[in-house]
């Protein structure tokens, strides 16, 4: 719970910085160049987009798609996704939506746009609109507030117009909320054989005939890695930076600067007891637990021990620990249970405060006053801030005069020779699974590395750590390897592909019977398999059974009158061939709080519809020019 209540926020002016950078990528966006831009990216109808507003989308677009994937997707690979038509797509629709709007007659005011501004939690302190933060955050992004306004003001333009048009969407019927409800909470059973590969391990019958000319199929996948002899030079940051001496004035100057990074604000320690209770609960689940949290404030406020009360009636995961949830600082949990806690003196036990998560009694422990770290405190990591900083350039260019050097010397062994104290590092042959560890720690310098060829010299790469000069002594290409140094290697993967294969077919024969009419348990006896009965499936909850989850979707396309897969089902090695055996389909409670939730679902369904044929419509009309180079 406390990693959920906790935003993962570091401190207060970091975390306003992110925030309004990523609502300037949002707000001062598309349409603030109506110049007539001779470099435009795009033209929509006469506004221009320029490459700037075209970037800015793009990176926020890839940074988006990267994150998706840990953080680690390369740009190049980012195009097989279609990245760059996606952001086209969607500077074109903002630009249509914006001009839609003026034709309508839609106008923002400036008292929208204040009143949007001042709910913005970036610009506010203790939940109030704060004037002088506003304008601080904008001048730290070199941002002017008329602009940023400007910027908004425009950009809600294309909000209201997506709201207008919305609007024409319709009514929902209870008849659609009902089918909705019946294909969202339908269940269904199947009985089914699972026939697996490892059943026919036996059953391959191996000799060296048969291994030899399976191996010659496949043989590139056993090729060796190849590997490379190298002669290289690499200029680290961090062993660069560790040489260089700062003034302690230049210390103090950059802790004056940057003041605001080494204040710690106010911090509160709280305790709570919660009671699970989400928007999708009955109401007589909500009242039962705000009437449990209600009778445990009472034993709490009468002066029990609040640690031994969590322990014991908490349903949260800091249950076991008495409900601790350690020092934090204003911002860090969500709103409602933030303001309660800040309302609080020490020893105070709250109402009981309700969030998204459930009931909450808190007990508030103990209070730490903001305080600013001293410069003595702060001196070792400011001193490697700035020795980093300056190593950047000191490293670029002591790589830069060893790569001139041995251009000019024309040998790595003659530039060696001609400045003997330098070390070139020499390796004997070796893969990238055991590249020397300075290599290795850098993935562009591996990388390049393995793009030469015997006798090149690389170019200077720039990697994630410094620099580095690669010259290739050698380079062994990957082999095929004997047939007999990978006997037992091959005869164990050749069984296992057999089996696969073996298993694969005996799927398909039993359903090619199924489909001629013959009887599943008849058939599935007939070939000594288990008949199993997978019990009521459902989309939408975990399934308490055998039967593969990644098998549920196919098995809903399954009716009476169509009660066979097209294929069977493949999990791994296993084959699965199922049959229908009988649907459920629930009728919707009259009281039930879904009603609400897939009424207000299908009518966005509608309005998104309803948007996209008028952006069809409009772009069908519009006069798009779009710069060659995109």
């Amino acid at each position: 719970m406390l990693q959920i209540l906790r935003k993962k926020a570091q401190s207060t002016f970091i975390q306003v910085i992110v925030v309004v950078i990523a609502l300037v990528f949002i707000f001062w966006g598309v349409g603030t160049n109506l110049t007539g831009d001779r470099q435009s990216a795009l033209v929509v109808n006469g506004e221009n987009i320029s490459f700037q507003q075209y970037q800015q989308a793009y990176d926020r677009a890839y940074q988006r798609l990267s994150d998706q994937f840990g953080g680690n997707v390369p740009k190049g690979l980012a195009e097989t996704f279609g990245v760059k038509q996606q952001v086209i797509n969607q500077l074109i629709q903002t630009s249509l939506l914006r001009q839609g709007a003026e034709k309508m007659g839609i106008h923002v005011s400036g008292q929208e746009i204040q009143q949007i501004i001042k709910n913005m939690a970036p610009f506010q302190e203790n939940g109030e609109f704060s004037i002088e933060r506003y304008k601080a955050v904008l001048a730290a992004n070199r941002m002017a507030p008329t602009k940023f306004e400007e910027s908004m003001k425009f950009d809600r333009l294309s909000e209201v117009a997506a709201e207008e048009i919305g609007k024409f969407a319709g009514i929902v019927t209870d008849f659609e909320i009902q089918e909705l409800y019946s294909q969202q909470n339908e269940k269904i059973s199947v009985k089914y054989v699972k026939i697996a590969a490892d059943n026919f391990a036996d059953k391959v019958k191996i000799d060296d005939t048969a291994l030899k000319a399976w191996f010659e199929t496949v043989k590139d996948n056993y090729k060796s890695e190849p590997q490379l002899k190298l002669q290289y030079l690499v200029f680290t940051y961090e062993s660069v930076a560790s040489k260089i001496a700062v003034d302690p004035a230049k210390i103090k100057e950059y802790y004056e600067s940057n003041i605001d990074k080494y204040k710690i604000p106010e911090q509160r320690h709280a305790r709570h007891i919660l009671f699970k209770a989400t928007d999708q609960d009955t109401a007589e689940r909500q009242q039962e637990q705000a009437k449990k949290a209600e009778e445990v404030r009472t034993l709490a406020k009468k002066g029990g021990d609040f640690s031994a009360l969590a322990r014991q009636y908490s349903e949260g995961p800091t249950k076991d620990s008495g409900g601790d949830l350690g020092f934090f600082s204003a911002g860090q949990m969500v709103p409602a249970f933030d303001k309660a806690v800040f309302a609080m003196k020490p020893g105070d036990i709250s109402q009981v405060v309700k969030t998204q998560f459930g009931y909450h009694i808190i007990s508030l422990d103990e209070i730490k006053q903001p305080e600013t770290k001293s410069l003595e405190s702060v001196t070792a990591e400011i001193t490697k801030t700035l020795q980093q900083q300056e190593a950047e350039n000191m490293t670029f260019q002591m790589a830069n005069d060893a790569y001139e050097g041995i251009i000019a010397a024309g040998s790595f062994a003659q530039y060696a020779k001609d400045h003997p104290t330098t070390h070139i590092n020499t390796t004997d042959f070796f893969a990238k699974n055991n590249a020397p560890a300075v290599l290795k720690s850098d993935a562009q310098f591996l990388d390049k590395a393995f793009e030469l060829h015997k006798g090149e010299l690389s170019s200077l790469i720039k990697g994630n750590t410094g620099y580095a000069i690669l010259y290739a002594d050698d380079v062994q290409e990957p082999q095929v390897p004997a047939f007999e140094t990978k006997k037992d290697i091959l005869a164990k993967d050749y069984r296992k592909v057999q089996s696969r294969e073996m298993a694969e077919k005996a799927a398909n024969d039993m359903l090619q019977g199924l489909h001629g009419d013959k009887k599943f348990d008849a058939l599935a006896q007939e070939n000594g398999y288990k008949v199993l009965v997978s019990g009521l499936l459902s989309r939408r909850e975990q399934n308490d059974t055998p039967f593969p989850s990644s098998l549920v979707e196919d098995v809903f396309l399954l009716s009476p009158s169509s009660p066979l897969p097209e294929k069977p089902g493949t999990v791994g090695d296993d084959f699965f061939v199922y049959t229908f055996l009988d649907r459920e389909i629930p009728p919707m409670p009259k009281d039930s709080k879904e009603v609400v939730q897939y009424r207000d679902n299908l009518l966005r369904l509608r309005q998104q519809q309803l948007l996209s044929a008028w952006l069809r419509h409009m772009e069908t009309d519009a006069k798009i020019t779009r710069h060659q180079s995109l």
